[in-house]
Formats: structure tokens, C-alpha cells, sequence
């Protein structure tokens, strides 16, 4: 009886997987050799020459999002870059402006570390450290030390407190 019952469900959970209507398929792909040969263009959207002419009020509709008065000054202050920067190239992209990897948190393990054992000297030594190339960027090593110093104050409080 008891070995009947594993069977039964292999069986049942068999055939559960053979009815599904999920299928697994593949396919040929065939390139088209007068489609590889067309050039591919950016949108306009991408192109510095287009955002050196919008306005703030098209910038807001384009994005989404409204300005307020310190964001409209700033706005202004890249499209100057920008345009002085198109002189030098002429067919500069938005996305030149914009590094992906840069945004991204990485936790360092060596400040968080020093801020699970020397607390509060570690978020010091964080915020009054100089970057040097190769390091990890400032942002990232001050959340780390912060994530660290939570667990100095969890771990101390555990201790000192039961």
C-alpha cells in the first residue's frame, strides 16, 4: 500500500505535465540578406541636437515628470553642455551622457565590514576618505558602511543588552 502511493502520484504528476498546454518549440531562422545590409538609425528622441532644442515645457511632456524652478536652471545648464559639446561632434546620442553600471549599487565588503566593527569611526573614515581610481565609487561605499553600522548597532544591542 505504501509504496503504491508515491507511484500514483509520479504518475498523476506525469501526466499533469503531458497535458499541459505549454510546448517547448524551435525554429530556423533565415537571414535576409537585403535586410542585413540596411543601416540602422537612431531615433530622433536620442539625438543631442533634438534635446538642445526642446523647451522645459516639452522636456516635461517628453518625460513625464514636472520641473520645479532649481530643475528647469539645471535643465538649462546641460542643454549649454550639450550644445557645446555637439560642436566637437556633431552626432553625439543622449546616451553618451548616461552610464548604466554607474547607477547600480555594489555593496564593498571592506567598508561594510569596518562599519560592523568600529561603528560610527567607520562611517567617519567613510565620509572623510578620498577616492582613488580603481576603488569603489563613494556612493556605494557609504551605503555599505551604513548596512555595517545597522549591524554594529543590532550586534551591540544583542550583547549589551540580554
Amino acid at each position: 500500500m505504501r509504496k503504491e502511493i508515491p507511484a500514483c502520484c509520479g504518475i498523476f504528476i506525469l501526466l499533469i505535465l503531458l497535458n499541459s498546454q505549454n510546448s517547448f518549440s524551435f525554429s530556423f531562422l533565415k537571414i535576409n540578406q537585403s535586410a542585413a545590409k540596411t543601416n540602422i538609425t537612431t531615433p530622433d528622441y536620442l539625438k543631442a541636437s533634438s534635446f538642445v532644442h526642446m523647451s522645459a515645457r516639452q522636456f516635461e511632456a517628453a518625460s513625464g515628470t514636472k520641473l520645479n524652478f532649481f530643475e528647469k536652471i539645471y535643465f538649462k545648464v546641460v542643454q549649454h553642455k550639450v550644445r557645446r559639446d555637439l560642436r566637437i561632434n556633431p552626432d553625439l546620442l543622449i546616451t553618451d551622457y548616461y552610464d548604466q553600471k554607474k547607477d547600480k549599487f555594489k555593496i564593498s565588503v571592506l567598508w561594510f565590514v569596518i562599519g560592523v566593527f568600529i561603528g560610527p569611526f567607520g562611517i567617519i573614515a567613510a565620509y572623510t576618505s578620498r577616492q582613488t581610481k580603481g576603488e569603489v565609487s563613494k556612493k556605494n561605499k557609504i551605503i555599505s558602511v551604513w548596512l555595517g553600522f545597522l549591524a554594529f548597532i543590532i550586534w551591540f544591542g544583542y550583547f549589551f543588552l540580554f
